[in-house]
Formats: structure tokens, C-alpha cells, sequence
């Protein structure tokens, strides 16, 4: 796997709590600027030299996230090789005591995905370049640099 390159914006943000509580700073936060659809995922997969057709792949893929979809919602953490582990999680309105905390506590469900070792926050930094958005537009597009 090559390295790649990740895009951040510029963004200001005044936190409400901690040190800098109240103070104007400015961040860099990551910019996804494109989006690949599944079905171009799928092509994408089958032209690596897979011996397999895009139709197969296409089919793995979809009976592996019906399958997915039904473990987790049945409450299974499903760990997929170093791609992550999947679970569900859910955020509840906080109840005064244990025995006031119920189902209508729950406000909603989410999905998890914890990364692995191979996948792991300090490895991601590793294999991506990091880039201003503005400064990857203007080399990569030959267009002017500007903010989006």
C-alpha cells in the first residue's frame, strides 16, 4: 500500500470548556473531497488484477453487509481482519437513578468502528501525506488556490 494524501481545512472554533475555554483557535480538520460510490468501489476492487468478475465481488460484498448488519444488530462486536471491529453503540438521556433507566432512555443507536493495529491511528499518519485542501486544489486540479 502506497502513501496517500489527506486534505485538511482551516476552521475556527472557541472551546466552551478547558484551558482554552472561551479563546478563538484556529484547527485543522480533515476534508473528504470526493466520495466513491459502491458500485465504482466494486469496479475498483476487480481491476486489481482480481481473478474474480466484478459481478462476484459485487455479491460478496453485499451478502457480507446483510450479514454484517444482522450480527451487529444483534448485539455481535464483528471483527473484520484488520479492517476493523464493527459493534453498536447508543446514546441515552441521563436518568436520575439505576432503576429509572429504561428502553425510552435510549435516544439513538449508531454504528461502531474501531480501528486495528493495522489500521491503528499512529499507522494511518504514517502512510498519508497531509495537505492544506486549498494547496492540493491549486497542484493537483491546476487551478487557483483559493478557500473552498
Amino acid at each position: 500500500m502506497g502513501l496517500g494524501t489527506s486534505k485538511y481545512r482551516k476552521v475556527s472554533r472557541t472551546p466552551q470548556s478547558g484551558e482554552n475555554a472561551g479563546k478563538k483557535l484556529w484547527y485543522a480538520t480533515a476534508v473528504s473531497d470526493r466520495e466513491m460510490s459502491f458500485e465504482d468501489f466494486v469496479t475498483h476492487i476487480s481491476e486489481h488484477n482480481s481473478p474474480y468478475s466484478r459481478g462476484t465481488i459485487h455479491g460478496v460484498l453485499m451478502d457480507t453487509l446483510d450479514c454484517l448488519k444482522e450480527l451487529i444488530l444483534d448485539g455481535k462486536s464483528v471483527r473484520l481482519s484488520d479492517l476493523g471491529l464493527f459493534s453498536i453503540g447508543m446514546t441515552s438521556r441521563g436518568e436520575e437513578t439505576r432503576e429509572k433507566v429504561t428502553a425510552a432512555s435510549v435516544q439513538g443507536v449508531h454504528l461502531i468502528v474501531r480501528n486495528t493495529k493495522n489500521w491503528s491511528n499512529a499507522e494511518l499518519k504514517k502512510l498519508t501525506k497531509i495537505v492544506a485542501y486549498d494547496e492540493y486544489v491549486a497542484s493537483e486540479g491546476g487551478g487557483t488556490a483559493g478557500n473552498p
